[in-house]
Parts: C-alpha cells; structure tokens; sequence
C-alpha cells in the first residue's frame, strides 16, 4: 500500500472542495425571476382579501368582542323578585371589573401598579351589559304598559328589578304633629306638587304610621289620582312580633307541674259537660 504525504495547504484545499462539492449552482436571472414572482403572488392575495372583506386597511377594525351587541342574557340579567340592595350591586360591579368587593376596588393600586393588565375590557363588558338590559327592559316594559288597564299606571312599575336598575330615592313627608285618622283624611294632606306628577311617595304622621302613596297624573285632564298602595306601622309590627316570642316561650311543664292526673282528667269531664250544656241552651233555650 502506497503512502503519501499532503501538506497543511494541499489537506486545506481539498477540504475546500468538498465542503463546496454539494453547493448549488443558481443560473443567471434566477433570484431576480424569484423577487418578481414573490411580489406578484403578494399583490394577488392583496386583491383577493380586498374583494374578500375590504382588505388591509390603515382604520382599525372592530375585533373585541365585547364591543358586538349581543341580546343574549347573561348570569347578570336575573330578574329579581324584589329589589336588590345597592351594596349587592355595587359588588357585582365591583367583581365584573375584576374586585372581590367594591372597598377593594376603590383602595386598590394593582391599576397604578399594574400597567400591563386589563382592566379596561372588564369595564366595557359591564357597561355594554347595562346598555342592552336597560333597552331589554324598556321594550318589555313598553308591551307591558300598553294594555287598556295597564296604561293607567306609571310604566316605571313595568320595568324589570335587575343588576343595572338604579335605586331611585323616594319622597318621604312627616308629619310629626299630626295622627292621621283615616286614609282619606291623609290624601287631603297630600301637597298640591306632588298630585301633579307620576310616581311614589310615603306620608308618615306622628304615631309612626307609614302611608304608600302613588298618584297617577292626567295631563290632558290635569287631574292626579291618588291612591295608597300600602300601609304599615312599625312599632305596632313590633308589639306583634314580640307577642309571638311571648308564644313560642309557652312552657307546658308551667302549668302540667301544678296538676296531677285526676285532676286534669276531672277538668277534662268539666269542660265536657259545660260544652254539651251550651250545646243544649242553644237548641231548646235556658230552662
């Protein structure tokens, strides 16, 4: 077997050469051909997204969904059986904007500390919310109000008790130096600004006596129909709840512990007898 001996340059060369061996040979106008096809493929697709849906524009298109109205209901469009409280709503508020309460929402810094979070979708979530109950409301409270009985009352009562409902302060007048007698003898008590506008009110006299009054305004006839709605008295509320503690207190061993057989099974034979003698002064009259 022959030996032979390369020199640095000559092992270095023939390195070269087959490190280039597997190397494409690109022709002549082959990358500018490449360029020119790339860029017509690129103007193709321009024109077909463009007939497609307008195409690549400057304007920003609307891609939050949030921002799409959607009538569908929601856990916040529950209709209420009665009012909820405004602490109720206020942390239902608080916990859409992304609070466990609405204290923590306004001593939070986790905005100012926290740029890079969102809370400005959560906010928009909940105020397209409002916007579509408020408009689901006044199109159910409008069918409503629109029957022949109906349009008498004020369409507010039609309107749903949800999440968004705002709490609305009622009128209170007090007459603290007056005991109303009588319902009638109140509504003469009514003043005249509020027998000309819609809505309710509460007239309380100086015996605690609650009065819920609605009136409802005629404008073509100006004339205001009063009419209470509820009356309550909190104190004699009161005197009724404790006289039932009083009941519930009822201890039957009180009484039992006084008394021993014979003696309740005579009381029983007494009141008997008492009963069928009444029985028989009301058939044949006291003899």
């Amino acid at each position: 077997m022959l030996s032979k001996r390369y020199t640095f340059g000559e092992l270095n060369r023939i390195l070269m050469e087959s490190h280039n061996e597997f190397n494409p040979k690109i022709g002549d106008k082959v990358e500018s051909e490449d360029k020119k096809n790339n860029g017509k493929a690129v103007d193709d697709i321009m024109k077909q997204s463009k007939e497609f849906d307008g195409g690549i524009t400057d304007k920003k298109k609307n891609t939050n969904k949030e921002d799409i109205q959607d009538f569908n209901k929601t856990t916040l469009d529950v209709e209420f059986a009665s009012e909820p409280g405004e602490a109720y709503r206020d942390r239902v508020k608080a916990q859409v904007h992304g609070f466990p309460s609405a204290d923590n929402e306004k001593n939070s810094k986790i905005k100012e500390d926290n740029k890079s979070l969102d809370f400005e979708g959560n906010e928009k979530f909940y105020d397209a919310q409002k916007k579509k109950s408020e408009e689901i409301s006044d199109k159910e409270a409008e069918l409503k109000h629109a029957g022949l009985k109906a349009r008498e009352l004020p369409k507010e009562d039609f309107k749903n008790d949800t999440l968004f409902k705002e709490n609305k302060t009622m009128k209170r007048l007090h007459f603290k130096n007056t005991v109303f007698l009588s319902e009638a003898q109140m509504l003469k008590k009514v003043p005249e600004e509020y027998r000309t506008c819609d809505g309710r009110f509460i007239m309380k006299d100086a015996s605690g006596t609650e009065y819920l009054v609605e009136c409802s305004y005629n404008k073509e006839f100006n004339h205001g129909k009063l009419t209470v709605v509820n009356k309550t008295n909190k104190e004699q509320i009161n005197e009724q709840l404790d006289r039932m503690r009083e009941l519930f207190d009822y201890n039957s061993s009180s009484y039992m512990g006084g008394t021993t057989s014979s003696s309740r099974k005579t009381e029983t034979q007494g009141l008997s007898e008492m009963i069928n003698r009444v029985k028989d002064i009301e058939k044949d009259g006291i003899k």
